[in-house]
């Protein structure tokens, strides 16, 4: 199983580089296995199902797994007993501790009533995931702790805080000791994300994964954790980060955290007053005179006395030097006499190329910092924008600190939002043919820009017309009904129509006046005198829009769109019976909603019949009644799964049918349920008979 970089990600899409997993053994062998053990044992197997059922249940949580302390009857080597023999599987999932801004680990255990090897897989997918999205939150807590350290001149002595210096019982190294130097330049990995992990004590194939995720792009990620609910702290901790991984890799097992956009722009808060150097204001400028420091003492020790006159005791301009005299020691980078030296130098000479080129990710911090503020003011406005450099904003402070001028990032601004394919554009150019602004709109701005300001809409007509759509406006109508596709879709239509309607009744009043104004005065009497006479003049020919027989027959304007008869041919059967007929729409009470909802949120979309009676709790309101109630709704909201009905009646959302994902989901919950009911198998071989169609 493999995933293309363009697909679109679901519970089996990532792909862990874990230990083949196979299926659990069947109940049967569990049985002569827990003979061994107390009676009560059992209840923790089924408590084990009941986690694994609940994940599926709550949209892939792992926080509804069940960890190894809920356990009341197997102790750790039971545990460790049953997973060599394929009855259970053990695994782990990281948490943000926010009130104390510290990542935690939690061990559970997985078991699926299904015993499908394809649903651990999904389980451990889910816990990688979330394991993932904790560290992101951890990243965006550390992101604006490390701005207030910075702001407050108090980063350095953090990040020497971080550095654990010690030997092997523990005791602090002294840098100046030369004795326990090599000890200190191996003690910097304990700056790395790996040292933290390892602390936590992270399983292998889990820890592997987790790094493989976290080096990927910014959006790959978002892609993945789409899957699974993240917390809102997941995002910024991406975004501040613009097209890089959150993830600085030095060697294979040694990762930074790559500075925030924020971070990378804080310099200009705390300049140094005594050099024009700037303060060393970033978390990775202070690590790297760390390493440098470390490879000073270093060439000091291994180098003769007469060979190294030519280092300098402070600062790092001769970090380049440092890293080539290095190199071309093999004592040192051989290992033997220096473990771990060929791993120093990889890291070194990776934190001096990203250091050197922290200017030029300064300067881009800033481009996308300033594209993004602009970007969020053209989606909030509801009319067409110009964009130029009369109006383009930015801090004189900032565009210092980058070395950049205001029409040098004028311009690297305007490239990026003319790449959006998000928004609609007009491009305006200057006398040598350089662009030099936009009018801009936001796409999903269209239709209430439309309907809402009636002075735009002819020039919002024209925008829609040269950015890909040739009919204009027109291209957003659409034949619509209540049933398929709501009531907001028909009213959104409704509004659009009468819109179109005022505006070309405003353009023909607009070209009438034109025409009138065109006329003569003796023109304008001789039509006078001659109506008098009851005589009119023809008028001239109207000029008819293109669009206008094209939103009374929108099919006959694309000769390639399919006819209806091959439509109705092509669309799939549905799931169950909508609504019953339009006469007998019903009103459904309060109360009623209220149980309708707790269920449907409580079965993740599943609607028992009986389950909302009960929690109605009404005897004004029994099954027959909730069922035409519900069948009958006003709003059309509801499904009824007629194949469930001699089994057990159950509704679903409508707009859930066409969803794929909570197909796949419901399936997975129905195939891993503790209690086998015949209800839930009916219901599975139903959704998957829809599902294959």
């Amino acid at each position: 199983m493999s995933k293309s970089e363009n697909q679109v990600p679901t519970p089996d899409t990532f792909v862990l580089t874990t230990e083949e997993v196979q299926d659990m053994i069947a109940d049967q062998e569990l049985k002569v296995l827990m003979l061994q053990f107390n009676p009560g044992a059992f209840k923790d197997i089924d408590l084990a199902e009941k986690g694994v059922e609940n994940y599926f249940l709550f949209n892939h949580s792992p926080f509804a797994l069940t960890k190894i302390e809920q356990f009341q009857h197997l102790k750790l080597n039971d545990l460790k007993f049953l997973e060599e023999r394929r009855a259970i599987q053990s695994y782990q999932y990281l948490y943000f501790q926010k009130e104390i801004r510290e990542l935690q680990i939690s061990n559970v255990i997985i078991r699926p009533a299904s015993l499908k090897a394809d649903q651990i897989v999904k389980v451990k997918r889910g816990c990688l995931l979330q394991s993932v999205a904790a560290i992101l939150e951890m990243i965006h807590a550390r992101d604006q702790f490390i701005l207030n350290l910075s702001k407050n001149s108090e980063l350095e002595n953090w990040v020497h805080h971080n550095y654990i210096n010690v030997d092997d019982k523990g005791a602090v190294i002294n840098l100046s000791d030369s004795k326990y130097l090599e000890r200190s330049m191996q003690n910097l990995e304990s700056l790395s994300l790996e040292s933290l992990l390892s602390r936590l004590q992270v399983r292998g194939d889990l820890f592997g994964n987790i790094f493989q995720l976290l080096n990927q792009k910014p959006g790959e990620i978002l892609n993945q954790l789409s899957v699974i609910k993240i917390e809102a702290e997941v995002l910024p901790a991406l975004e501040k980060r613009g097209s890089r991984s959150p993830l600085l890799q030095l060697h294979s097992g040694f990762h930074l955290f790559q500075p925030s956009l924020d971070e990378l722009l804080s310099f200009r808060n705390a300049t140094n007053e005594k050099s024009d150097e700037p303060a060393r204001s970033t978390e990775l400028e202070i690590i790297f005179e760390l390493f440098t420091v470390i490879a000073r003492k270093i060439l000091l020790q291994i180098l003769p006395g007469e060979n190294s006159s030519w280092i300098e005791l402070m600062g790092n301009s001769q970090a380049e030097q440092y890293l080539q005299e290095l190199k071309k020691h093999p004592a040192f980078t051989s290992g033997k006499n220096w473990n771990g030296g060929g791993d120093f130098i990889k890291a070194y000479e990776i934190l001096l190329q990203t250091v050197r080129t922290l200017a030029n990710l300064k300067k881009e911090s800033l481009i996308n910092l300033i594209t993004g503020e602009n970007l969020f003011r053209f989606k909030e406005s509801k009319e067409p924008v110009n964009f130029d450099l009369s109006n383009f904003e930015a801090d004189d402070a900032a565009l210092k600190s980058v070395g950049m001028n205001r029409l040098e990032l004028f311009k690297e601004v305007l490239d990026r939002i003319r790449a959006r394919e998000d928004f609609l554009k007009k491009e305006r150019k200057g006398h040598n043919g350089d662009v030099i602004g936009l009018l801009i709109l936001a796409k999903s701005m269209i239709f209430r820009s439309f309907t809402e300001i009636r002075s735009k809409r002819t020039s919002i007509h024209n925008l829609v017309r040269q950015n890909g759509f040739p009919r204009g406006i027109y291209e957003f109508l659409r034949e619509v009904s209540d049933l398929k596709d709501g009531q907001a879709a028909v009213d959104e239509q409704i509004r659009l129509s009468k819109a179109i309607a005022e505006w070309e009744e405003d353009t023909e009043k607009e070209r009438l006046r034109a025409e009138r104004a065109a006329k003569s005065i003796l023109e304008r009497i001789i039509e006078f005198i001659l109506s008098l006479f009851g005589i009119k003049i023809a008028p001239k020919e109207k000029e008819v829009f293109k669009g206008v027989s094209a939103r009374r027959d929108p099919k006959a304007a694309d000769p390639e769109s399919p006819t209806q008869e091959s439509v109705k041919q092509k669309k799939k059967t549905s799931l169950g019976v909508i609504v019953g007929p339009k006469e007998k729409e019903m009103i459904i009470p309060a109360r009623v909603q209220k149980g309708i909802d707790y269920v449907d949120r409580k079965n993740n979309g599943l609607i028992w019949l009986d389950e909302v009676v009960v929690a109605v709790a009404s005897p004004e309101f029994g099954k027959d009644k909730v069922a035409d109630l519900m069948y009958y709704d006003q709003k059309r909201r509801y499904l009824e799964i007629r194949a469930m009905n001699q089994v057990r009646h159950v509704f679903i959302r409508r707009e859930l049918e066409s969803d794929p994902t909570w197909i796949q989901s419901t399936l997975d919950y129905l195939d891993n349920v503790s209690a086998k009911k015949p209800e839930f198998s009916a219901l599975a071989d139903t959704l998957r008979r829809f599902q294959n169609e």
